[in-house]
């Protein structure tokens, strides 16, 4: 380096270079020049690792590139553990068995490797079975190791040999260190690091490369969507450690069915997914059927507990005629997960006529809306006047309801809205919405509602009844908005409550003891409704729309909804009969002994702001 700084202080300075023969200008010359070159090679590479998204074809140009600049004769990237093989060959070796390459690599190579962090030059020696060309030997190697996550040696990056056989210095040993840094951030951003498999990002870039592959029409590869079925039930049982056991033994039960021409991924979690590359659907769902019955072996045991694994797995087609590889996952996605809704541990193939993956494209499409609508703050609040019957004191009563509008300004369904909310596990974030923003509502009116006795009921969804913190949020929001809790009350299913029995005791008690008043709705659909009755300390029955809209027509209803009359007043409950559109429905609802009616008849939905405005005016 002393040397070479001479030069230069000699090249700026005219008198000094007249003092250097004309042959070490020439060498110092042509010295910078190829560090400028490798200098350009080392920046664009950099640029196009990590501005790139399509990492298969990053490792090959790295490949590639590296192998030119150094004028190498073969380069290959070889990771057996990831299915990984690039490489990149000069005109001079095109005649080479790269199969006896690899085995050269595999069982001369990467012994050699192991513990070392830096470049290793060796000799390549002639390989047995070889005819002409590179193979012969007298060529050297240099040969990069590429470590995991765990510092050990899964992989080599080698340059066999120059075109011209020279031999590899210090200069070729630091720029291939640098590209073997870059190879291992593609590989680290491409690769899962517990099972070593293909991530998401990863996979979508090599499924993009895929279907730009296919030729026509009637070409196509096929899509295996697979998700562990009850792997949060291992979870909760055992713990993490063994879900995650158990995510490593289906990883490698799924390998060792893998063809040649797939790719496997672990997109997140208990998903994986794998390509089948120019496959038709009876092969995908014979390896599928494959799949799925040897993972019930799967069973975890520790101690005298087991609990069996099983799979559910959707196919799709990915090819021109079916839509992009983003549809084509989509679908595959919407197939895995009818799988799991027709009983799990089984093989579902998408097909755009059933009207269940319908309606789960829908919930899909629009589960991106709720979000945004939910961090927007742009939901709706509506409020239901509750009408007394009989001799029943007039407190007025309001539900609270939910509405949503589309991108267009449209209203969504809300069948709709919580279909996908439901499905996409959004309920939860919806609920403490709704509680927030009709808290912080009736706050701004708090001493007329207070002094008008009323009750606005707040409906909470079966998955709220899971959240171990909604009550601590509830409890802070009424902190917030000073409001007296009597004021509010809350709904539950009755089918939420029973499928959630200890939690929903819970949290009904706790509510219960606040203040609050709580309702017990739909109530009557279920087979056990009244032997679940005792279980709830609730204060109003719901009774089941479906008894009431046809209740004078239909004596069944009619006595249905007598008996849970009668069942409440034992109880000492209130009853509210839902959906009451009729006058004659009406009167015979008070004749039964109900004590209050929600419905068209008694007062269409209103904003929640109008409900109040009709306070105010009830108030002077």
């Amino acid at each position: 380096m002393a040397a070479e700084r001479e030069s230069l202080n000699a090249s700026k300075h005219p008198d000094n270079a007249k003092a250097l023969p004309r042959r070490e200008l020439d060498t110092l010359g042509a010295r910078l020049a190829e560090r400028e070159r490798e200098l350009s090679l080392v920046y664009a590479v950099d640029e196009k690792v990590h501005g790139a998204g399509r990492r298969h074809a990053v490792l090959a140009e790295l490949i590639g590139r590296s192998g030119r600049f150094l004028s190498i004769a073969c380069s290959v990237l070889l990771m057996p553990s990831k299915r990984i093989r690039i490489s990149a060959t000069h005109s001079s070796w095109q005649n080479v068995d790269q199969r006896l390459v690899d085995r050269y690599l595999i069982e001369q190579i990467l012994p050699q490797l192991q513990r070392r962090r830096s470049p290793l030059v060796c000799e390549i020696p002639a390989i047995e079975g070889a005819g002409h060309g590179g193979e012969q030997g007298h060529h050297q190697t240099l040969a990069s190791p590429l470590l995991n996550v765990n510092g050990n040696v899964e992989g080599v990056l080698a340059q066999l040999g120059h075109v011209n056989r020279e031999p590899f210095g210090k200069v070729h040993r630091r720029f291939m260190a640098h590209i073997v840094r870059k190879v291992a951030y593609v590989i680290e951003q491409s690769f899962d690091a517990m099972t070593g498999l293909m991530n998401r990002p990863g996979f979508e870039a090599q499924l993009s490369e895929s279907y730009k592959e296919l030729a026509g029409s009637d070409d196509s590869h096929q899509l295996l969507y697979m998700d562990i079925d009850k792997l949060q039930l291992v979870n909760d049982t055992f713990g993490r450690a063994a879900g995650d056991a158990v995510i490593l033994r289906f990883a490698r039960l799924v390998e060792n069915h893998l063809p040649k021409s797939a790719v496997l991924s672990r997109l997140a979690g208990n998903d994986f997914c794998m390509l089948l590359l120019r496959a038709d659907a009876e092969a995908a769902l014979a390896l599928a059927q494959t799949v799925c019955r040897e993972s019930r072996s799967l069973r975890y045991l520790e101690g005298d507990k087991s609990l069996q694994v099983t799979t559910s797995i959707g196919i799709a087609e990915c090819s021109r005629m079916q839509g992009d590889e983003v549809r084509a996952l989509i679908n595959a996605r919407m197939a895995c997960d009818a799988a799991k809704d027709r009983g799990r541990d089984r093989v579902e193939i998408f097909d755009a006529a059933d009207q269940s993956l319908i309606r789960r494209q829908d919930d899909m499409q629009l589960v991106g809306q709720i979000q945004q609508t939910l961090d927007t703050d742009r939901f709706e609040l509506l409020a239901q006047p509750v009408a007394a019957l009989g001799s029943m004191p007039a407190r007025p009563r309001f539900e609270v309801l939910l509405r949503m509008k589309d991108g267009d300004g449209s209203r969504v369904s809300t069948a709709s809205l919580f279909s996908a909310a439901e499905r996409y596990q959004l309920m939860p974030q919806i609920d403490r919405w709704v509680i927030a923003a009709t808290m912080a509502q009736l706050a701004r009116c708090r001493d007329l509602v207070e002094d008008a006795g009323a009750v606005f009921s707040i409906n909470l969804s079966g998955q709220s009844l899971s959240d171990d913190d909604i009550l601590e949020f509830i409890d802070g929001e009424f902190a917030a908005s000073r409001l007296d809790p009597r004021c509010v009350g809350f709904e539950v299913t009755e089918s939420a409550a029973v499928s959630k029995l200890a939690r929903a005791q819970a949290l009904i008690d706790a509510l219960h003891e606040r203040g609050c008043t709580i309702s017990l709705d739909d109530f009557g659909v279920g087979l056990s409704s009244f032997a679940y009755l005792k279980a709830f300390r609730v204060d109003v029955l719901k009774i089941d729309g479906s008894f009431v809209r046809d209740i004078v027509e239909n004596r069944i209803s009619e006595s249905m909804v007598a008996a849970i009359t009668q069942v409440a007043k034992v109880m000492k409950l209130q009853t509210v009969a839902e959906y009451v559109e009729s006058d004659a429905s009406l009167k015979l609802l008070t004749e039964i002994g109900v004590d209050y009616a929600q419905g068209y008849l008694i007062g269409k939905p209103m904003s929640l702001e109008e409900a109040l405005g009709r306070l105010t005016l009830a108030a002077h």
